[in-house]
């Protein structure tokens, strides 16, 4: 994202845009063909595309850190941000859902229900809550924002190794869960104690981030900003590596697996896989000439500066182009007729009306955002 209080990495708006087009087929792929176990990996990046919502969660432990750098964070205004960041297009959309289930489903929803959808919890009306069910991730990244500032202050008192260990406790944890009831699908999947992991592995990986600019930046005697220079192999494994992983993942467990030990430990090996990938795409160098390379880069970061307008109206579009239109007659079946209509037709259609909501809704809050970070006082 871009904004005036960092420098600006516009690959992280790429990597926000693959993952919401994968959260957006996912979505659409599943009210056609449910939980499919294919023999095919590509298939199978589709039918597990919820996690995208891994790689949204990496990004953010990964960009509050870069931003925070070796600065103070001041609670409050970080608070102020994130509110302003995410609040109005959230209450946008719990709002129309509310009334929509009010006045179409006769559920009579009033100000209880209200409160219970703005308060950083999981409301008791999801599951009825078909156009915007998926906003319960929101609620779990406000959770991130609220205890960010204490892992940066802790992790610099102790070093990684508190990040470490808070890993290890909530490995621990899901364990125990496990141990106990013989499930813990919904506390890996849909709640902090399995998405945290992979904030902080964002965390993590994020410190070995800055730690390479302050590297760079003693060896030049400049502050430059970072200049991608790896090799495109390694892009090219780590995105395997994710094809594989996620593979491997569909054909043993599966999204809709919930008995599964599994689970103990998919977060972080999800999140470690996203992270390599982040990284190999933060560094490498593009092929092609400089003046087509900027081209891309700038298509791909306005898409990714909608990622969040994508997400939080993705299933509302999903559900009406489900009403009104057919699968494109494609040869191939219906398997192919379904991954070509979310390709051509309800991934175009979410990016426009997200491009209408975020230049209606989320941008005139964004410019009041302001900076929460300053210089540590020196010791």
């Amino acid at each position: 994202m871009q904004t005036k209080l960092h420098p600006y990495l516009s690959r992280l708006d790429h990597l926000r845009f693959y993952a919401a087009s994968l959260v957006v087929m996912f979505h659409f792929f599943h009210t056609k063909q449910g939980d499919l176990r294919q023999g095919n990996p590509l298939i199978s990046l589709i039918d597990e595309g919820h996690s995208g919502i891994a790689l949204f969660m990496v990004i953010s432990g990964f960009i509050f850190t870069v931003i925070a750098g070796n600065q103070q964070v001041h609670y409050g205004g970080f608070l102020r941000n994130r509110i302003l960041r995410i609040y109005p297009l959230f209450v946008f959309a719990v709002f129309l859902q509310l009334l929509f289930s009010t006045y179409n489903d006769q559920r009579n929803y009033g100000f209880i229900q209200l409160i219970g959808w703005l308060v950083p919890f999981r409301s008791d009306t999801v599951p009825l809550s078909p156009y915007f069910v998926q906003l319960w991730t929101i609620w779990v990244e406000f959770q991130f924002y609220l205890i960010f500032p204490f892992l940066l202050t802790f992790s610099r008192r102790f070093g990684a190794r508190y990040l470490w260990g808070l890993l290890g406790l909530l490995l621990l944890v899901r364990a125990l869960i496990f141990a106990a009831s013989g499930s813990v699908r919904f506390l890996a999947y849909e709640t902090i104690f399995g998405r945290l992991d992979q904030f902080i592995i964002g965390m993590l990986v994020a410190r070995i981030y800055i730690w390479q600019a302050d590297i760079t930046c003693i060896a030049s005697k400049t502050a430059t900003q970072h200049q991608p220079t790896g090799n495109p192999l390694w892009l090219l494994l780590a995105a395997l590596a994710v094809l594989l992983g996620l593979h491997a993942f569909s054909w043993r467990v599966g999204y809709s697996e919930l008995a599964s030990p599994f689970w103990i430990v998919w977060p972080p090996i999800e999140a470690a896989m996203w992270a390599a990938f982040l990284w190999a795409y933060l560094h490498t160098r593009w092929p092609g000439p400089l003046a087509l390379r900027r081209r891309v880069d700038a298509k791909l970061a306005a898409l990714g500066s909608i990622s969040f307008s994508t997400y939080v109206m993705h299933n509302l579009v999903i559900a009406a182009v489900n009403a009104q239109l057919p699968l494109l007659p494609v040869p191939g079946g219906p398997l192919a007729q379904t991954l070509t209509t979310g390709a051509l037709v309800v991934l175009p259609a979410t990016l426009a009306v997200a491009t209408v909501t975020y230049w209606l809704i989320e941008r005139p809050f964004l410019a009041m955002r302001s900076q929460y970070t300053s210089p540590t006082p020196p010791k």
